[in-house]
């Protein structure tokens, strides 16, 4: 029975969180993209959470083939996203690190990487819409 819960977990997290890269790969320039990072930080989160419950399991990991997996393109460097400079640098390290725990065969590495993965896009979420708020302040008349 927990096996299964552990699959249908994983099922349930990996459709969550391809949602959240196709709205950040369709996305057209607009104020939804804090929204949209969140949601990609609750997909990464929901991810964690099926990975390390998969991990107490037992389930195995087949590791995947080195390959390039970048960010869709709202979410890479040449597409001008707003927001802290480092704190981009951190999500760009999170995604490479994120891939390489899926070229490995520990299910417990793919969960942390989806946790760091997570909690960077939750602060590039939270800086943006601030940083959203700070422009439309100052573009009111006084």
């Amino acid at each position: 029975m927990t096996l299964d819960r552990a699959m249908t977990q994983l099922r349930v997290a990996e459709a969550s969180w391809q949602n959240a890269l196709k709205q950040h790969r369709t996305a057209p320039p607009d104020a939804g993209y804090p929204r949209r990072l969140r949601e990609l930080a609750d997909a990464c989160e929901q991810q964690q959470i099926a990975y390390d419950y998969a991990a107490t399991q037992g389930l195995g990991w087949k590791p995947l083939p080195p390959a390039k997996r970048p960010a869709p393109h709202e979410l890479s460097p040449e597409s001008g996203r707003p927001g802290p400079p480092e704190t981009w640098q951190e999500f760009d390290q999170a995604i490479e690190d994120l891939s390489r725990a899926f070229e490995g065969i520990s299910v417990a590495a793919i969960a942390r990487a989806f946790g760091e993965l997570s909690r960077i896009a939750r602060a590039l979420s939270a800086a943006v819409a601030d940083h959203g708020s700070e422009q439309a302040r100052g573009r009111r008349p006084a």
